[in-house]
């Protein structure tokens, strides 16, 4: 029988020390982009500054905030045949 890792809540997404993959997923491009331009440091520490920032702004709000934020600036819909439009604001049958 294979073992399997569980984590501790089922809901918890995939860490990488102590920081969450969407958390890192911010932080790579500024390092790639940094390595192409030859600024690796500088790039590395902008793109750490804004990935504490995208994490204090995660953890002061409500989860799901984030998709909300993206999906009223009209950025992020998952669904488009369940959803409306983020600037439709009745819906008539």
């Amino acid at each position: 029988m294979e073992e399997h890792y569980v984590p501790k809540y089922l809901h918890a997404k995939p860490q990488l020390l102590s920081w969450e993959l969407d958390e890192i997923m911010i932080w790579l491009p500024f390092i790639g982009a940094g390595v192409v331009s030859g600024q690796a440091p500088l790039f590395a520490l902008i793109g750490y500054l804004i990935m504490r920032f995208y994490i204090r702004l995660k953890n002061n709000r409500q989860d799901g905030y984030l998709a909300h934020f993206f999906y009223k600036l009209g950025l992020y819909n998952p669904d488009k045949k369940k959803f409306p439009e983020y600037w439709i604001k009745e819906l008539v049958r």
